[in-house]
């Protein structure tokens, strides 16, 4: 066989698989790209009343620190810790006895005044009668007023140093300047107390009511504030419900009671003050709960689940809506209050957007899909609706446990 013979048979050898190859090249690339699946949320309003949540910290109505007011040696205290106290109850008993001693002393000093005093009036009498007489000179008789005048003025300090003396004396009582629960004594019989000293002995908090403190930005509370005036007028009250921390509802209801008159320039923020019931002694001074502000009335919104919203590394929010031709459509949003799982969309969508709730790590825009399923705002809602009574009525169906002693 000769070489020209050799290569024309490896041609015939390799061109069957060559155009193989080409078949399967061909065919690949006729083959068409397949949609992508995807499910829907068709939008509706939902008529709601927002709620601002807000973390905020529980403060005593009133507290006040107990201090002694003079230096001496404690006897007793006569109060039961955590025990309720009437304003003007004695708590501590300090030892009375120096400052029964000057209240003693002092009475003494009163009494040696005022019989000067009696004494030094008869003698100016005396002398004012001489002078009519012609039998005394004008001198002795201004010199005998003059005495009187200053036993009188006497009279007034021995009863100023009495009054001084019987205050301390009573302070040797230590009473409750407020009404309410007392703390932990922070001294014990034969404690010696100084006047003046820094270190509180107890406490007292007045919790009937209690202010829960938190902040809100300045931009939000001024708009809630329209809100409330245009629909309450201006005596309007804002009610306020908290949550306790293991996530119970608290059943009494407060109100906004003050708002600070300066905004904090680091954070725009602005301090507000809420006073709600505590008839139960539930909510302690310095517990931290949090407060939910309610808007005056519902209104309609359009809320998109919060799974359905992307963000992009700027930080900006967009959805994918499906169009008429079955096509991704990037859109921007401007979301709002937060509700449940959702988002409140303040622009970017309208009434009847159908926004595609899944398979959002695969989309792009302009993607032709599929949709599988489209569901509406109320059906989603009423399916949620039914699933949390579900969930309700198969807790309550467990059995209690009940505590034996």
């Amino acid at each position: 066989m000769s070489f020209v013979n050799t290569l024309k048979y490896q041609l015939l050898l390799f061109l069957p698989l060559g155009l193989l190859g080409c078949g399967e090249q061909t065919i690949g690339a006729g083959k068409p790209k397949a949609s992508l699946h995807v499910d829907t949320l068709t939008l509706e309003y939902s008529n709601i009343r927002l709620t601002s949540e807000l973390p905020g910290r529980i403060t005593a109505f009133k507290e006040a620190e107990v201090r002694p007011q003079i230096t001496g040696i404690v006897q007793s205290r006569l109060y039961q810790e955590g025990s309720f106290v009437e304003a003007g109850d004695v708590l501590f008993q300090i030892d009375p006895t120096s400052y029964q001693s000057t209240v003693n002393s002092a009475k003494a000093q009163l009494k040696k005044a005022l019989a000067n005093e009696v004494t030094s009036k008869k003698s100016a009498d005396r002398y004012v009668k001489l002078m009519k007489q012609k039998l005394t000179s004008q001198e002795q008789v201004d010199d005998a007023n003059s005495s009187y005048l200053q036993a009188k003025a006497e009279v007034a300090i021995r009863q100023a140093e009495l009054d001084y003396a019987n205050i301390e004396l009573s302070y040797t009582q230590i009473k409750a300047p407020i009404s309410g629960q007392a703390g932990f004594s922070l001294v014990s019989d034969g404690s010696l107390l100084t006047s003046g000293q820094s270190d509180y002995i107890t406490t007292i908090i007045q919790t009937d009511n209690v202010y829960i403190d938190m902040k809100k930005s300045s931009v939000s509370l001024y708009k809630l504030k329209q809100e409330f005036f245009s629909v309450r007028g201006k005596k309007h009250i804002v009610p306020v419900l908290i949550t306790l921390e293991d996530g119970t509802a608290y059943e009494h209801e407060g109100h906004l009671e003050f708002v600070d008159t300066q905004v904090e320039g680091s954070t725009g923020t602005v301090t507000l003050r809420a006073i709600i019931p505590n008839p139960d002694n539930t909510l302690l001074a310095g517990m931290y709960v949090r407060a939910h502000i309610s808007a005056p009335e519902a209104r309609d919104y359009l809320i998109v689940p919060q799974s359905a919203v992307v963000r992009s590394q700027s930080g900006d929010s967009y959805v994918f809506v499906v169009n008429g031709d079955s096509q991704a459509v990037k859109k921007a949003v401007e979301l709002g209050n937060e509700v449940g799982n959702g988002w409140v969309v303040k622009t970017g969508l309208s009434v009847g957007d159908k926004v595609v709730i899944n398979n959002l790590m695969n989309l792009k825009n302009n993607l032709k899909v599929v949709v599988d399923s489209d569901k509406t705002t109320s059906q989603i809602n009423s399916a949620q609706a039914s699933q949390n009574k579900e969930s309700t009525d198969t807790q309550s169906s467990l059995p209690q446990l009940s505590e034996q002693g």
